[in-house]
């Protein structure tokens, strides 16, 4: 009795010495929060509607992975800019009780910076808030940098007091880079520098090729802020690619970089 007492606690004491599971894949369970251009927005359908639905991220995202995974939740919303702060604790709040792996927020920081304040001091102090908000995430954190959208007040899609000065909005990307540098797990993913090749419809570059100047201006729509279907499946590999070189241990087979292909299968995921 003594030698299988002692059998089986050995064994229990080995067992618990073991990790409980092994790490999970990042696409296991993949959650969007952030803004309209997450949370799909066409300026025809302003409380949403199927062209509305087209765009949104997590469509495109999805249709992506080729890796086994849960569907993308997307809790992102084109009513953020409402109550940015209000709409922002929501968000993290159910991003964090779906328990993901991996989660995109491509768009979240935009009204931390754009909207209207009192002060571009105000504006520096509500985007620090932003990002204390997205420390409640521990898992794989990506994160669009702060775009150049002053071109969208031509369409009435913004006001030209919410637009930040063109230094606070440097200075904040800058404060973005030191930031993720003393958060690991984040990823920035230059959402400003695509806008601005996209607005001049000069050729954007793809993982796997170039999408031709004079071609990719019709990513964005008229209003010049949010993306077509079509630049909603390209963002979701600009997303995709950034993440895959923070982690080159992660395969890049686990993605499907064929635009046109993630295209069809994300308008077929949004299809009633």
């Amino acid at each position: 009795m003594k030698i299988l007492r002692g059998t089986f606690f050995a064994l229990l004491f080995a067992a618990l010495a073991l990790p409980a599971f092994a790490a999970e894949s990042p696409w296991a369970r993949v959650v969007v929060i952030g803004a309209s251009a997450s949370g799909g927005f066409v300026l025809s359908e302003p409380f949403g509607g199927t062209n509305t639905t087209k765009c949104k991220l997590h469509n495109y995202l999805d249709a992506a992975i080729v890796s086994p995974h849960a569907p993308v939740k997307n809790f992102g919303t084109a009513m953020f800019f409402l109550s940015p702060d209000a709409m922002a604790v929501q968000e993290v709040q159910a991003a964090t009780n779906a328990q993901p792996t991996l989660v995109v927020a491509v768009d979240f920081l935009f009204w931390f910076c754009y909207g209207a304040e009192d002060s571009e001091a105000a504006r520096v102090q509500h985007f620090e808030h932003g990002l204390k908000l997205l420390e409640q995430i521990p898992c794989p954190l990506i994160v669009g940098d702060i775009p150049d959208a002053s071109s969208a007040t031509n369409s009435g899609i913004i006001g030209s007091e919410q637009v930040p000065s063109e230094a606070t909005r440097r200075a904040a990307n800058e404060r973005l880079k030191q930031w993720a540098a003393a958060h690991p797990h984040v990823t920035i993913v230059p959402l400003a520098e695509f806008m601005r090749q996209v607005k001049a419809n000069e050729a954007v570059k793809l993982r796997t090729g170039t999408l031709p100047a004079g071609s990719t201006r019709s990513l964005l729509q008229a209003d010049g802020l949010h993306p077509t279907p079509r630049g909603a499946a390209v963002l979701s590999l600009g997303i995709w690619d950034a993440f895959l070189k923070a982690h080159p241990k992660i395969s890049a087979k686990e993605i499907n970089w064929d635009a046109n292909q993630v295209l069809r299968e994300g308008l077929k995921k949004a299809a009633p």
